[in-house]
């Protein structure tokens, strides 16, 4: 293959952000794992609407702004949003529990963007 292959990796990579995902849990850095579902969540909404999360933008914001000009749901987005500002800016470390709340939480608003379930285990 040549340097222009088409085999670069382009857009939106969920088996790939799945194995992250799962290596964060499993190495018990739950914090991250709640962090790095946020930026999943920021890279479908860049991937599929063309709107990414600015540098200036607060978290909350840019739901507000996904809200308004997406279309995502509020009742999705806002307990995602709010999980995710708990724990990143709660100064505790989050339990198991936690972090399988805010997967689900995560999981209802990507089946919601995407069409289809997110689950770790497949």
């Amino acid at each position: 293959m040549g340097l222009f292959s088409k085999e670069k990796e382009i857009g939106f990579d969920e088996k790939r952000k799945k194995e992250n995902l799962k290596i964060l849990k499993k190495s018990d850095r739950l914090k991250e794992a709640i962090a790095y579902t946020y930026l999943i969540y920021g890279d479908l909404m860049k991937e599929k609407y063309k709107k990414p999360r600015r540098i200036y933008q607060t978290i909350r914001e840019y739901a507000i702004i996904c809200v308004n000009e997406c279309g995502v749901q509020p009742s999705l987005i806002y307990p995602f949003v709010k999980r995710v500002e708990d724990i990143i800016y709660g100064g505790k470390e989050p339990t198991e529990q936690e972090f399988q709340n805010t997967l689900n939480t995560f999981s209802k608003l990507y089946s919601e963007i995407m069409g289809k379930e997110f689950n770790l285990s497949g």
